[in-house]
């Protein structure tokens, strides 16, 4: 029972965008460290300006990020949310909430920091996201300031 059970994270796993290049050590080392959970809508997952105990990948439904309670992005399939906290040890800077039945992969604080040392998949997985996310926040910047101006 217990190899199934490992066997379909490990598929869910190759599933999702951000794992579809891991090797199955990587793959196998991520299943072993995380726990899928599901969550209803409306739940907050994580809280600003607390410790980072965890991050998420979301692998089904949508999440929120939200600062002074404003929505400033949605994550979906594969996006990963919490990630910062666990890698530079500051409280949260945003809340984060379900916006809909989700399920998510938690992967603990300690775990994800031991993945970023070992795995390349991670690794790189996590600085894709983030890039994205930077650039995203630089088009805003860019839009923002241009509305200034005229």
């Amino acid at each position: 029972m217990r190899t199934r059970i490992a066997d379909e994270k490990l598929t869910m796993l190759r599933r999702l965008p951000p794992f579809s290049g891991a090797s199955r050590r990587e793959l196998r080392a991520v299943a072993a460290a995380a726990d899928v959970v599901a969550v209803e809508a409306g739940r907050i997952l994580l809280r600003a300006d607390r410790r980072a105990l965890e991050a998420y990948v979301v692998i089904e439904g949508f999440v929120d990020v939200v600062i002074h309670g404003r929505t400033v992005a949605t994550l979906t399939r594969g996006q990963v949310v919490g990630e910062l906290g666990v890698i530079d040890g500051e409280p949260r800077s945003a809340d984060v909430a379900a916006a809909t039945d989700a399920t998510l992969l938690a992967i603990p604080a300690p775990a994800l920091r031991a993945l970023i040392e070992t795995s390349h998949a991670v690794r790189t997985m996590l600085l894709r996201q983030i890039a994205d996310r930077l650039r995203a926040t630089d088009l805003v910047s860019v839009d923002v300031a241009a509305d200034a101006v005229a």
